[in-house]
């Protein structure tokens, strides 16, 4: 079984982190157009005979990101024998100097549409900086008219919700997957049915029916814990973001240390440590639990009372013997990796109509990304082949910085959905909406705080809950956690109203 079917994605902040640090490390230094005087704007040669009259639409991606020329210029063809007066041309920007260079475009007009980027370790996320600097186009306008109903119409309603930024939209969501949030993998030979459907969800909930059941199998503990970071949320009702819990309860913001929700899902975990129910190494930063074999062996086999996980429902959960309750997830606006309209483009609605279509119709999103349907690949069982049927390249960063990961063909080992549009939809549309949605505060200075709370979790490796916040109480005070907690409560109020 493959780690990533187990924690497929979204929205989480530190896969898209473990992405960003990758694309460094593997960045091509022959990018397209790229110049020994020139390398910072490095911009692809337009393929295909130009239009004099057609209209050049320029999107800005990183240059870890590359489209195939050949696939570029049957892409334009396409456009031209569907009658459109555009074209496109990607221009290729430095990736370590994107935010920055990025900006320069946005700001000269010399870009129309751009990949706005991605956070980083520290919590960061330049695409706030760019909504909040008058550079991309607020779109709650064009997305309310005619003109702007394909594209409006490419993505659910609800998701749209999910990039909005202090109340208004001002980029296209980026979509990495189709997570259904947490869910619980019940082994049914060793736990009651009427057991399983009591579940409430909670942690509190799997430790008691742990407790209960027999289990005489000491290769294997009775939980696998398969959840990364702080993507159990969800199962305390909470949003943990800018260091602090966003609690939907109570619509209130709190220290962690200080949340009775938090702690108390930690405690859990330590007493089933304690009491020899799952495995004592497991790390809950970045979880080597899903890099062990054993424990993915003792998964794959169904070897266990409970498996906890994140994401979407792997194959291997689906046993005659296995029942799975899900804890539907909420949806928050972290917004990463989408993508914003240029207020200085000189045609917004060719921009818009032109967004429509890529994002609106699969056979565009295709050719851009394949090429053209058997020719330069076919499609066996709803996935993505060479024309000889073997795999085709995963290009995940390319699909990431143009964000086509729904209309597009999948290829082999991420076809997660059966019917990706279809389920996409129907997951979005009745998702549960966070009542945090469009609140981003001013978290200047944070960094400190976050990264205090990352040792946190780590030393639970190690030490009990008790100990871990006696260790980490004293740091967060020093590095302002009062202070910081006052302005974003304060902020937060000012919101609210």
């Amino acid at each position: 079984m493959k780690k990533n079917r187990i924690i497929l994605t979204a929205i989480v902040l530190f896969a898209l982190i473990v992405i960003s640090a990758m694309a460094i490390l593997n960045k091509k230094t022959d990018s397209p157009g790229k110049t020994e005087t020139d390398n910072k704007n490095i911009t692809s040669d337009l393929t295909g005979e130009e239009k004099s009259d057609a209209k050049i639409i320029t999107f800005a991606v990183p240059d870890i990101c590359k489209i195939d020329d050949d696939n570029l210029q049957q892409f334009n063809d396409e456009l031209n024998r569907d009658g459109h007066d555009y074209i496109l041309k990607i221009k290729y920007l430095e990736y370590d100097e994107y935010a920055a260079v990025l900006e320069d475009e946005l700001k000269t007009g010399e870009t129309d549409i751009a990949f706005l980027g991605l956070g980083d370790a520290g919590g960061s996320n330049n695409v706030y900086t760019l909504m909040n600097s008058g550079l991309v186009h607020n779109l709650d306008e064009i997305l309310s008219q005619k003109s702007g109903a394909a594209l409006y119409n490419a993505f659910p309603q609800n998701l749209w919700e999910s990039v909005k930024c202090n109340g208004h939209i001002y980029s296209i969501p980026s979509v990495l997957a189709n997570d259904q949030g947490i869910y619980a993998a019940f082994n049914r030979d060793y736990i009651a049915d009427e057991d399983i459907e009591k579940w409430d969800g909670s942690i509190e909930g799997i430790y008691e029916i742990i407790k209960n059941a027999e289990w005489n199998n000491s290769d294997a503990p009775r939980f696998q814990y398969l959840i990364n970071g702080y993507s159990f949320e969800d199962m305390i009702g909470c949003e943990i973001r800018y260091g602090l819990i966003l609690d939907y309860d109570s619509l209130s913001i709190e220290n962690p240390l200080e949340s009775e929700k938090l702690i108390g899902y930690l405690n859990v975990l330590d007493r089933m440590k304690k009491d020899g129910y799952m495995n004592n190494s497991i790390s809950y930063l970045d979880n080597s639990g899903l890099n062990s074999m054993g424990v993915l062996k003792n998964v794959e086999s169904g070897n266990y009372l409970v498996a906890l996980s994140s994401g979407s429902v792997d194959k291997v959960f689906l046993k005659d013997n296995i029942t799975v309750k899900t804890v539907k997830p909420y949806l928050s606006s972290r917004i990463n990796g989408s993508i914003g309209i240029s207020k200085n483009t000189d045609d917004i609605d060719s921009v818009v109509d032109f967004l429509g279509l890529l994002y609106g119709d699969g056979k565009y999103a295709n050719i851009l990304l394949y090429g053209q349907a058997d020719s330069d690949y076919k499609v066996i069982d709803g996935v993505a082949c060479n024309m000889d049927g073997t795999d085709l390249d995963d290009e995940y960063i390319t699909k990431l910085c143009l964000n086509l990961f729904v209309n597009a063909h999948p290829v082999r080992g991420e076809n997660y959905m059966n019917n990706r549009k279809n389920e996409f939809f129907s997951f979005y549309d009745s998702i549960n909406l966070s009542p945090f949605i469009g609140f981003e505060p001013d978290t200047a200075g944070s960094n400190k705080i976050l990264n205090d709370l990352n040792e946190f979790m780590n030393s639970l490796n190690d030490k009990s809950v008790d100990e871990a916040i006696d260790s980490t109480r004293d740091k967060l005070i020093a590095d302002g956690i009062d202070e910081y907690l006052s302005s974003i409560k304060s902020q937060w109020e000012e919101y609210r109203q």
